[in-house]
C-alpha cells in the first residue's frame, strides 16, 4: 500500500500517471496483478494505492530490475511532480478478495 498527498488542482494528473503506471506494470513487470487507487473522502487530496503480485518474490524481482522503460519513467516523473508521499509504503498478505475487479472482471472469473 502506498499514500500520497496530491498537489491541489493535479488530482486528475496523478490518477493517469498512476493508471498508465498500473497497465504497464500488468503488461511487463512479471507478477504484478494490478492495483487499486482510492481516494479520501475527508480530504480529496490523499490517495492510497494498493498494488497486487502474485508474490513478494516478484515484487522483489521487479523491485531489482531497476526497469528503464521511457513510457514508465514519463508517468513516474508526472507522479513525482504532482504528489509526495504521505508515508512510506506497507506491505500486506492478501488473506482474501471478495470485490469485483475493475475493467470488467469478475473475481470469481481466476
Amino acid at each position: 500500500m502506498y499514500w500520497w498527498t496530491v498537489k491541489p488542482g493535479r488530482e486528475e494528473a496523478f490518477a493517469a500517471a498512476w493508471g498508465e503506471i498500473t497497465r504497464w506494470m500488468r503488461a511487463y513487470a512479471p507478477g504484478a496483478c494490478g492495483s487499486l487507487l482510492v481516494r479520501s473522502a475527508d480530504d480529496p487530496h490523499e490517495f492510497v494505492g494498493v498494488a497486487r503480485w502474485t508474490s513478494w518474490a516478484a515484487w522483489e524481482a521487479y523491485q531489482a530490475s531497476n526497469p528503464e522503460a521511457a513510457e514508465l519513467l514519463a508517468h513516474a516523473q508526472v507522479m513525482r511532480a504532482t504528489s509526495e508521499r504521505s508515508r512510506p509504503p506497507a506491505f500486506f498478505e492478501e488473506v482474501s478478495d471478495l470485490t469485483l475487479r475493475g475493467e470488467g472482471e469478475r473475481a470469481d472469473e481466476d
